[in-house]
């Protein structure tokens, strides 16, 4: 019995970890762009975006490498989610106060650089506390989902902070309460002999040699190019809703966090059925119907496009996390974590809103409105194209002719 109630509290803590860093970012994140127009500062807001995709180059793999090697992961997350819940607080103070761009810009790069690991270690955190992550992940998991949709209905719908540096205050503070929440939990320390001695080491390029085996290179570089592909799910559909005469474009977006969340519940069942191979490529097919249906131009066909974005970044982006967690030794679990973080937010989002945003203006009419029908038909044919690389590319672990019924992760 007291074992069945450590377990039980073990992984509530473990949700509300989830829960917390989730609400945390939503806080300031959703109403930031509104933030800095009703501040002038809307100029800069492309620039203050690409902070994190830029971050995420340089941080995530140093702090991994320390959570693999040195310092206890519970420990290391206490401290960057204290420094970023500080520097938060202080960009938006920069904002409040007209401190001016140069200083608005550099303290949102020191909190993108002590952000960027934070949810990569958290992943890393749960996964190491689970026995079978196949099955229990996808429940934790799921409040993260939970922790941004509350921050973001709290903020904008309960407080009406759509515009105001208060909202990046309270994400400030719900990092700093994270900070505290991480001392509760009983730290894992890295086991001994463990420490970094060599360059490479502290910048935590032990998991670039994933990259010679075949199926991981492939996860990887599938999960950057789907990334780049994928990049458009605020840039591009908020517009295109609000031109397809949707009144409430941004309530239309939350299905996507809630059809995220349903998909969650039933994500266990379908990890332990099939092989992840086909749950990947079931999440690269629905981002290929995703785009035909915005491709309609049809409102509704639109709003569904926006419900399948749930389902599919569960079916790729949380089965690829899983993958790592079955295919990948334990000893550098944070830090392939963190690569494949890299791929997602650094390489592939920057990379996607940089090419996106060059072939929307290709897509531009005479009047300035967008050819949405050519803007999405293109994009629905470059994931076809990688749907179709990655399921002829893939090779999985072979199955065992004893256990038909795969154990095995592939």
């Amino acid at each position: 019995m007291k074992a069945d109630l450590s377990a039980v509290k073990g992984r509530t803590s473990l949700c509300v970890l989830f829960c917390m860093h989730a609400a945390a970012m939503a806080a300031y994140a959703v109403p930031f762009p509104n933030v800095l127009k009703s501040h002038g500062l809307s100029d800069w807001a492309f620039l203050a975006v690409s902070t994190g995709s830029i971050a995420s180059f340089i941080s995530p793999m140093f702090a991994a490498s320390l959570a693999d090697r040195r310092i206890a992961p519970e420990r290391l997350l206490a401290a960057l989610t204290f420094l970023s819940g500080s520097l938060l607080a202080l960009v938006h103070a920069s904002v409040h106060f007209h401190w001016g761009p140069q200083w608005f810009l550099g303290l949102m790069m020191a909190y993108a650089l002590s952000n960027a690991p934070g949810f990569s270690l958290v992943t890393s955190i749960v996964l190491s506390r689970l026995s079978d992550a196949r099955r229990e992940f996808a429940p934790i998991r799921v409040w993260a989902t939970w922790g941004w949709m509350a921050a973001s209905f709290i903020v904008s719908r309960c407080l009406h902070l759509d515009q105001s540096p208060i909202a990046g205050y309270i994400g400030a503070a719900i990092f700093l309460a994270e900070s505290l929440f991480c001392l509760s939990l009983k730290p894992t320390h890295p086991p001994p002999g463990r420490a970094p001695r060599r360059w490479r080491d502290v910048m935590g390029w032990d998991a670039l040699p994933l990259l010679r085996h075949p199926d991981h290179r492939l996860i990887f570089l599938t999960s950057a190019a789907f990334s780049a592909v994928m990049s458009t799910l605020y840039v591009h559909t908020v517009p295109h809703l609000s031109a397809g005469g949707d009144p409430t474009p941004a309530a239309t977006m939350s299905l996507a966090q809630l059809c995220e969340g349903i998909a969650m519940l039933g994500i266990s069942g379908l990890l332990l059925r099939f092989r992840i191979k086909w749950l990947l490529i079931a999440g690269l097919s629905l981002g290929i119907l995703r785009y035909l249906l915005l491709a309609t131009d049809y409102r509704p066909a639109m709003i569904a496009s926006v419900a399948l974005h749930g389902p599919l970044f569960v079916l790729f982006y949380m089965t690829s996390q899983i993958y790592l967690e079955l295919r990948i030794d334990p000893a550098i679990r944070a830090q392939s974590q963190a690569l494949l973080s890299i791929m997602n937010n650094g390489i592939g989002n920057l990379s996607g809103y940089l090419a996106i945003e060059l072939w929307h203006r290709h897509c531009l009419l005479p009047d300035g409105a967008t050819n949405w029908p050519r803007f999405w038909s293109y994009l629905a044919a470059a994931a076809t194209l990688l749907t179709t690389a990655f399921a002829t590319l893939y090779r999985g672990q072979p199955r065992s002719p004893h256990h038909p019924n795969p154990s095995n992760p592939a």
